[in-house]
């Protein structure tokens, strides 16, 4: 258990965290710091936080832990926000789900006695905002964690446990092999979802055709394309070398089943399916 914990931020990983921190008892104190106060009100009314403020430095002042919640464009900005105000001893950690520049910002900003730790919950739901806040949300899935120069063993060992305690499953990465994971399961998605739907809007007179038609398929493939541009420009701000490394990968895989459909290869189209059903089943099944 720590003191206090603040959470800068208070969206739908914001609220669960402190919902979750609550729930298990991780924290005798939880502040919430949103950017309206009618985000406190909410986290306050599903008890989300024991207090809230707008003042950032008052916020995090004698915070044992400090969550940075919010859009990747802005965490390296409330990190150096935060940094006059951090008390020593204090561990700061994000939830980015880009993490090779921030860590490097951050590396250069956090002083000696203050300890970073990237992290990532891969953890989320279609709704957004505290309200939709969940103490289960991590129950089981993977929450990134990453080492840099401003982190020692006992502060990366305290967020570890309390990570576990709300659920969940801690993975040891680097960062660079981080992005590039999640380009590949997470960021390429959305451009391949994006592109999907986009061919669809070109396909003139016959597009009104296909929105009748479409049906669970069409919409299990191209959910996440209803996500916020914003959030997925950040995205594609911060982890554009990863993105187009495995945007060429999968450009290669289109090519290889555009030439077997040219040349009615079915064995060729039969063993590009296969591979693909195996591997899936092995994640999902």
């Amino acid at each position: 258990m720590v003191n206090k914990v603040a959470i800068i931020g208070m969206g739908l990983i914001g609220g669960s965290l402190g919902l979750a921190l609550q729930q298990k008892k991780l924290a005798e104190m939880v502040i919430g710091i949103p950017r309206r106060p009618e985000t406190i009100d909410e986290a306050l009314n599903i008890k989300a936080i024991i207090k809230g403020t707008l003042n950032v430095a008052e916020g995090v002042r004698e915070a044992d832990l400090i969550f940075i919640c919010t859009p990747i464009s802005l965490i390296i900005p409330k990190l150096k926000e935060i940094i006059p105000h951090v008390k020593k001893g204090a561990i700061i950690t994000d939830v980015g789900s880009t993490k090779e520049q921030i860590v490097a910002e951050a590396e250069k900003i956090v002083p000696s006695g203050i300890y970073f730790i990237g992290g990532h919950p891969m953890a989320g739901k279609e709704k957004s905002g505290v309200a939709q806040s969940e103490a289960s949300l991590f129950y089981k899935k993977p929450y990134v964690l990453i080492k840099t120069k401003k982190t020692n063993g006992k502060a990366f060992n305290t967020l570890k446990k309390i990570i576990s305690n709300i659920g969940g499953n801690v993975m040891e990465m680097d960062a660079k092999s981080h992005d590039l994971a999640v380009a590949s399961i997470s960021h390429l998605p959305i451009v391949v979802a994006a592109s999907l739907v986009n061919a669809v809007v070109d396909m003139g007179d016959v597009k009104e055709k296909a929105k009748k038609l479409a049906s669970t398929g069409f919409g299990d493939t191209t959910r996440i394309a209803s996500g916020d541009p914003k959030l997925g420009l950040d995205i594609f701000r911060t982890n554009a070398e990863s993105v187009l490394s495995v945007l060429e990968k999968f450009k290669k895989e289109i090519d290889i089943f555009q030439k077997a459909l040219q040349e009615q290869d079915e064995v060729q189209i039969v063993n590009k399916l296969s591979d693909a059903k195996k591997f899936r089943d092995s994640i999902y099944s």
